[in-house]
């Protein structure tokens, strides 16, 4: 039998010896945050790769670009992933098809006025879709932060469309897009005979984590061959005439 210093000797030892192997065990970087590209390589760059995970909001006007920044996001998480869009009676699935979404993924579940809420509730909770298209309402505070934190933890994307005159509480955004149109791309001459072919818009990203909230500059126009177009500026009535090509 060892002598009582000497078993002391020993154990401090081994747990020394122990202890300089765990500290050489390198430990995992930490992850980094999935981020979900909406395939608008200005704003994919701003924001570091794309949407984060958790409540996004895109805030504007009808016809301000949030709706080409929501569908060129399920088109793409729709490669990969379910993705799901809550029908108010506003849903038309051939704009969602030529913008890239994957109908075979695509969940599309109508709703009405009193039951959005619990479908929204149902759906972030069964953890099936990436990424999640919703037109916000006017929720309070609880609703908006039971959506918010739902999101965050199922690891999705909660897209919601929200109108210039309504706004989710402070803080609870991951990211909040605002959009604002600048002008239309318009094919001939005039309104008659002519097609609209898209439109340019601006987009300000607010987030904490944004080194800048300078507006970008974006399109979406149809994807096409070279058509002569003309502009129409929503913001001064100008309308240059000149030749673009269409593109997405």
């Amino acid at each position: 039998m060892l002598p009582v210093p000497a078993l002391q000797t020993n154990r401090r030892a081994a747990f020394l010896s122990l202890k300089e192997r765990l500290a050489a065990v390198r430990q995992p970087a930490p992850p980094q945050e999935r981020r979900l590209p909406c395939e608008l390589p200005a704003l994919d760059g701003a924001l570091g790769g794309g949407l984060p995970t958790g409540l996004v909001t895109l805030e504007g006007a009808p016809s301000s670009g949030r709706g080409a920044i929501a569908f060129r996001a399920l088109a793409a998480a729709s490669r990969s992933a379910f993705v799901a869009l809550l029908d108010d009676g506003g849903c038309y699935p051939p704009a969602l098809a030529e913008a890239g979404v994957l109908m075979e993924r695509l969940l599309i579940v109508p709703v009405r006025e009193g039951t959005l809420a619990r479908a929204l509730d149902t759906l972030l909770r069964s953890r099936v879709c990436r990424v999640v298209l919703v037109r916000a309402r006017a929720w309070s505070a609880a609703i908006w932060g039971r959506f918010a934190r739902l999101a965050r933890e199922t690891g999705s994307t909660l897209l919601a469309l929200l109108d210039g005159t309504l706004q989710a509480p402070a803080g609870l955004p991951a990211l909040r897009l605002r959009c604002r149109s600048e002008r239309l791309v318009l094919c001939g001459r005039g309104s008659v005979g002519g097609a609209l072919l898209g439109f340019d818009f601006s987009v300000e990203p607010f987030a904490r984590a944004l080194p800048s909230r300078t507006p970008i500059s974006l399109h979406a126009l149809r994807s096409g061959a070279t058509a002569p177009v003309r502009e129409r500026s929503l913001r001064n009535g100008r309308a240059p005439q000149r030749t673009l090509r269409a593109h997405a």
